[in-house]
């Protein structure tokens, strides 16, 4: 093992990436192959949403074994890539979802107000039901996505980098990768993927290295959307979408999911502050 350590340390971040991404997606492609093949999908072809929640527990679900190799290789522990799990971080994290969701609820409660979409109270027993299932599968999503972009690649990249230039890299591959299950609209989301990286970076910059921050963000949003998504609980009038709502209606690809990105940054500012009244 020192001699693989000794091997490795010295490359370059982007190189490590890649070959972390290269080897997680080896791992996983038997996987894929057998739940594909239950699922009726192909590898690269574009998922549907019914098949997109097994395959992207299948493809988490082997991340481990890839996380824990290049810790090994880099000498890091977990906490050295912002993962602790003390009380402060588990109130930050709490308090991050609380955040996200509020934000997240908010802005969709704006565009129900105007017109822009549609609440269907009737779903809402629903919802309160699927909720601990929910947020389990969001804060696990998060936890893994947040672990590697923003924690091991992060770490990585900056070493080779300023840290405003590696968090500008690594929230561009965090948006492109997206394409891997949904082509035509994730593209529309681009932009907004990529500026919600560069929030979540902001979030683990704030919180003193750590990613109780920007974990609880991550998965608070996605468990509003998916649960939304998944109840029913909002639809909108139109399938094309508009400027506010976004194009076919991608909350990432509107200026109203924008606002909330960015407002949310604001309040991530203010977080110091507050813990030190």
């Amino acid at each position: 093992m020192e001699n693989l350590m000794k091997f490795w340390q010295p490359w370059p971040g982007s190189l490590k990436i890649t070959v972390f991404l290269a080897g997680w997606l080896v791992l996983w492609y038997p996987i894929a192959l057998v739940v594909g093949r239950k699922l009726a999908w192909q590898p690269w072809q574009a998922v549907t949403p019914e098949q997109k929640l097994p395959l992207v527990l299948s493809l988490y679900l082997v991340s481990p074994l890839p996380i824990w190799a290049v810790s090994q290789l880099d000498g890091q522990s977990l906490q050295d890539y912002g993962l602790s799990f003390t009380p402060d971080q588990l109130l930050s994290l709490a308090i991050a979802v609380g955040v996200a969701v509020s934000g997240l609820g908010l802005t969709l409660a704006v565009q129900g107000k105007i017109g822009l979409l549609q609440w269907h109270g009737e779903k809402l027993w629903n919802l309160v039901k699927l909720s601990p299932l929910f947020m389990l599968l969001a804060l696990a999503i998060a936890l893994v996505e947040e672990l590697i972009f923003r924690g091991i690649f992060q770490n990585q990249l900056q070493q080779d980098l300023p840290v405003w230039v590696a968090a500008m890299v690594i929230s561009a591959i965090f948006a492109v990768l997206h394409l891997l299950w949904e082509r035509r609209l994730t593209a529309y989301q681009l932009p907004g993927l990529w500026l919600l990286g560069m929030v979540l970076v902001w979030a683990r910059l704030v919180d003193g290295g750590n990613l109780a921050l920007a974990w609880g963000l991550h998965g608070g949003w996605v468990f509003a959307l998916a649960s939304c998504d998944a109840t029913g609980l909002i639809t909108y009038p139109s399938p094309v979408g508009n400027l506010w709502v976004g194009k076919a209606n991608q909350p990432l690809a509107g200026l109203a999911g924008i606002g909330c990105l960015l407002l949310t940054a604001l309040a991530i500012g203010l977080f110091p502050h507050i813990f030190s009244l």
